[in-house]
């Protein structure tokens, strides 16, 4: 599912910013990290650590419906330099289990990991 165009964004040593969408009770919630944070597992879902993100997590266990977007002014586009996707799917907060310590053992300060299972990954830039 995931291209090489995205997973060459998320390896770039460019660091770009991810922004992370969930349904709040009063409307769409956005927190963001960084695309080196992301962890893209052998089965395609992606693996990001949670700090804070507690609003988020409430907003999860609603309604575990996500989307995202990633992007990198670094790697070339379609047409241009510059590239960006938009992913939906689903997620869950992990707090343990292998790919926590699998998180805790790449960062220090994870309370939690999100896990983002993939619908569709769209090629906006």
């Amino acid at each position: 599912m995931l291209n090489e165009k995205l997973l060459e964004v998320l390896a770039h040593p460019a660091d770009g910013e991810v922004a992370i969408v969930t349904q709040g009770e009063d409307g769409p919630h956005v927190v963001n990290t960084w695309n080196s944070y992301v962890h893209v597992t052998e089965d395609d879902r992606l693996l990001i650590p949670v700090s804070r993100m507690h609003n988020t997590e409430k907003n999860i266990e609603r309604d575990n419906r996500v989307k995202l977007t990633i992007g990198s002014r670094e790697v070339q586009g379609t047409r241009y330099k510059g590239t960006g996707f938009l992913i939906t799917g689903t997620a869950k907060v992990v707090k343990e289990g292998p790919e926590f310590d699998m998180t805790k053992e790449r960062f220090s300060w994870p309370r939690a990991v999100l896990e983002i299972t993939i619908d569709k990954v769209v090629h906006t830039l």
